[in-house]
């Protein structure tokens, strides 16, 4: 009796865990993993810990119940099979990335779906979000973008400039015979 309780409570436990991740991380993704061995799921997590994630294998029970109660019932219907999500708060290039090429890796591991900006996305525009760069390095264009204009502006004064100087030293050295 008191092991089915205890169940019980357990149960409630990881459902409050998983609704808590799924409220305060604002980018998830769905997977389904059901025949990936131990220790590549390991070599995953550890990939997505340095890229600022975690992820965590849920019952379908339970992963359907906490997404319910966060109220992302249209996402409730992914879990089919051995599920699990992946959470992150920063960039979700980097995650997007990891799981894309793990999936590539192993065909088991399959992207069912993903939440990102309060809408859920489908596993082809995760893949799409994978073949971006990384923010760092978008940043990087856009100020090279911004930069080129005013640096192609001062190449302009500056080789105007040097004109001028040698106008001037051709006119001292004239005067100077």
């Amino acid at each position: 009796m008191k092991a089915t309780g205890f169940s019980r409570v357990s149960k409630d436990l990881i459902i409050k865990q998983v609704e808590k991740e799924l409220k305060s991380q604002p980018i998830f993704f769905v997977t389904q993993h059901s025949t990936v061995s131990a220790s590549s799921m390991d070599k995953l997590r550890a990939k997505l810990r340095k890229s600022n994630a975690k992820y965590l294998v849920v019952k379908n029970r339970l992963g359907k119940k906490a997404f319910e109660k966060a109220n992302l019932k249209e996402i409730a219907g992914s879990f089919t099979g051995a599920c699990g999500i992946t959470f992150t708060a920063g960039d979700p290039i980097g995650p997007c990335k990891i799981l894309v090429d793990f999936a590539k890796e192993n065909t088991a591991f399959k992207i069912q779906t993903g939440y990102l900006n309060g809408q859920m996305v489908s596993s082809d525009q995760i893949k799409a979000l994978a073949s971006l760069p990384s923010r760092e390095v978008l940043l990087a264009r856009v100020v090279g973008g911004i930069q080129a204009p005013i640096s192609g502006f001062v190449q302009v004064l500056a080789g105007t400039l040097r004109k001028m100087v040698t106008v001037l030293d051709a006119i001292a050295k004239q005067k100077g015979n």
